[in-house]
């Protein structure tokens, strides 16, 4: 109940003007007070009636009918002859404050209506005479007291209004930096991508109320689209020369353009715009972005706009570079990671071939490129041949001239050739039937070891403009130093198995090899049934009156001779065959599969190629002659040294019957 008459002010003031009247009958005894009782009974039962009926209305009709009816109750108190009745205009005083809270019709309203109760009261009791004399002064308190309750309500008013604005803006900036501070906290763990740029964008639209945001991230070269809200064609890429944004990422100032038709720089995507608010992105001086809003004739932008975005852009800058440096710091993580794999691969790798096709793929794999490509010197020529690729295997073996492209510009010059738009103008021969782009960023950095240029480590990516990270270039110059040390080994290796196995002078198979390999087949054919055992032939060579030559000649034209007939015996011979110098001026072929009538035709033909050979030595030239003895191994008979045994018989008997001549024994 007592919530109740507190919610109902009329049902409160009711109360508050029936207990003085209750207090002074109570004074006297309640003696002669039935109708005054009376009265204030009837009036608070239709105080609290009309509030259950009509509702609680403080404003309005209701609210002025349920005062005048206050007013009546006071009047009616005069009229029945309360006691106190000299102070019953007291009671008019609530009931007017209340009216002049209410409104200032209100006010009026019920200030006219006591006047005129009064007054009735007074001439009713003194008569209209002494009614009009003693009007003047009610008059004017009573509109004093109406006027300027109404004016301190008033001013309470606005000053609430005021409060409710200031608390609801502080909320909505309150809302909005916890957008902002979000979208901080998103930037910082995820850095500028796509997804959290789009984010920012919906939060500016959606609770700033900015229907055209964007935002645009500094390249090093022009300022490229983030992402943005709004626009139907938005301007992708600025340069430093265009636009009001391009004069920001040039000035490092923001712009306010209130009237965007009068400013020179403005550059139009939509034509709805009429005003702008352009604010570069900065961290520690560096330019990382501009942060963009625009707006139509029906919301223009204002100065508070400006103070906001400028508030926005300091909290992202700091965000976005917190957020790059941890993307850096990942970044170089994972390229460690992928560098020290790379690592672990080619230090475990000696064959030069499946050496080189690896360190083409961690090209690709440890910086995440299309093509990756591997340039190396093609034995004695010294020509720069594309050794190894991946991405574009049709372009291996293809030739690069040092000067060439950027790979021949990295050999030529022994430093890195670093361009994200390299035009297909300049591209090496090789290269313009594997890449198509008219425009790709290229890193090429030469292989250095021991002050000789090994070769070249070409990295491309066919995407314009994803040019090359200064992490990813220092891993790239990691990764070539690696692949020059792995390559110089595995050259090094390759070299000394060879020397382990090659006669020095002709570069045949050696001694130690053959033995090695005649004792090897040996076994295996012991193991087979002799049904199983494929043919196999030998011919054993000795070149005639060879120490009469080196006498006469000297020992160098000796060594001509021996190289030259080494070589005949390389060319004539297949890969399959075993060819080696067995001693001074002797050389055993082993010929698998082939029968003794074979070997005597291959034995014939170097016979023949080799009397008519001229041997360069000093002052001219010289021939000599080779003579052959041939033999086959029985199916019978495992061991190869036996056929060999048989050859030398064949050998001998050549030399005996007159040299250059080839026998089969």
């Amino acid at each position: 109940m007592a919530r109740w008459f507190a919610a109902d002010i009329h049902a409160t003031l009711a109360v508050a003007l029936a207990v003085p009247v209750l207090v002074v009958e109570a004074a006297h005894g309640f003696v002669g007070a039935g109708p005054a009782l009376a009265l204030t009974a009837a009036y608070l039962a239709l105080q609290v009636g009309l509030g259950v009926a009509v509702g609680r209305a403080r404003r309005g009709a209701r609210g002025i009918a349920r005062l005048v009816l206050a007013v009546a109750f006071v009047g009616a108190l005069e009229l029945v002859g309360v006691r106190a009745e000299s102070t019953l205009a007291i009671l008019y005083v609530p009931i007017i404050v209340l009216a002049a809270a209410m409104s200032a019709r209100a006010g009026i309203v019920i200030s006219v209506a006591a006047i005129a109760v009064s007054r009735l009261a007074l001439a009713v009791a003194a008569g209209p005479a002494a009614a009009i004399e003693q009007s003047v002064l009610p008059v004017v308190v009573i509109a004093i007291l109406a006027v300027g309750t109404r004016h301190v309500v008033a001013s309470l008013e606005r000053s609430l209004e005021r409060l409710r604005q200031a608390v609801a803006t502080d909320r909505r900036r309150a809302r909005r930096m916890r957008a902002i501070e979000q979208l901080g906290r998103v930037l910082a763990q995820d850095g500028p991508s796509p997804e959290a740029l789009g984010t920012i964008m919906a939060v500016l639209e959606g609770t700033f109320g900015y229907h055209y945001p964007s935002v645009y991230l500094w390249t090093g070269s022009a300022l490229r689209l983030g992402a943005h809200r709004g626009y139907a064609n938005p301007i992708h890429e600025f340069p430093l020369d265009v636009g009001i944004i391009g004069r920001v990422a040039r000035t490092r100032e923001a712009v306010f353009a209130p009237d965007v038709t009068v400013e020179p720089d403005y550059a139009e995507a939509d034509s709805d715009v009429v005003s702008e608010i352009s604010v570069p992105l900065l961290a520690d001086g560096e330019l990382l972005g501009v942060l963009n809003v625009e707006s139509t004739a029906a919301e223009r932008l204002d100065r508070d706009d400006l103070a906001s975005m400028l508030t926005i852009a300091d909290r992202l800058s700091a965000s976005i570079a917190l957020g790059r440096e941890r993307q850096e710091l990942a970044e170089r993580s994972a390229l460690l990671g992928r560098l020290t794999d790379a690592f672990a691969r080619l230090g475990a790798m000696l064959d030069p071939g499946p050496l080189q096709a690896a360190v083409a793929e961690a090209a690709t794999t440890v910086i995440t490129c299309d093509i990756g490509l591997l340039t190396l010197p093609d034995g004695p020529s010294g020509a720069y041949r594309i050794a190894a690729a991946t991405g574009a295997d049709s372009i291996v073996g293809m030739q690069i001239d040092p000067g060439e492209g950027a790979t021949g510009t990295a050999i030529a010059t022994r430093a890195p050739v670093l361009d994200d738009h390299f035009d297909k103008a300049k591209y090496p021969r090789a290269a313009r039937r594997a890449v198509h782009e008219p425009t790709v960023a290229v890193m090429a950095l030469p292989m250095v070891r021991d002050d000789r240029v090994l070769g070249a480590l070409t990295f491309i990516r066919r995407e314009e403009g994803r040019g090359f990270t200064d992490q990813e270039r220092e891993i790239a110059a990691l990764l070539a130093a690696q692949a020059a040390l792995a390559i110089a080994n595995a050259n090094l290796h390759a070299e000394t198995r060879e020397a382990a196995i090659r006669d020095p002078l002709t570069r045949l198979h050696n001694r130690r090899l053959l033995d090695d390999v005649l004792a090897r087949m040996s076994a295996s054919r012991a193991r087979q049934a002799p049904a199983e055992r494929r043919p196999v032939a030998a011919i054993l060579f000795d070149l005639d009156h060879f120490g009469d030559l080196n006498n006469r000649h000297g020992h160098v034209a000796g060594d001509n001779v021996l190289r030259a007939f080494a070589g005949l015996l390389a060319a004539r011979f297949r890969s399959s065959d075993l060819v080696a110098r067995y001693g001074g001026e002797e050389f055993l072929v082993v010929l698998d599969g082939a029968s003794r009538d074979d070997a005597v035709r291959a034995a014939e033909d170097i016979r023949l190629a080799f009397r008519n050979l001229d041997v360069p030595i000093a002052g001219g030239a010289v021939r000599a002659t080779v003579s052959a003895g041939c033999a086959a191994l029985d199916p019978s008979v495992a061991g190869l040294d036996v056929m060999v045994e048989v050859a030398d018989v064949g050998l001998a008997m050549a030399k005996s019957g007159g040299r250059d001549q080839v026998v089969a024994a």
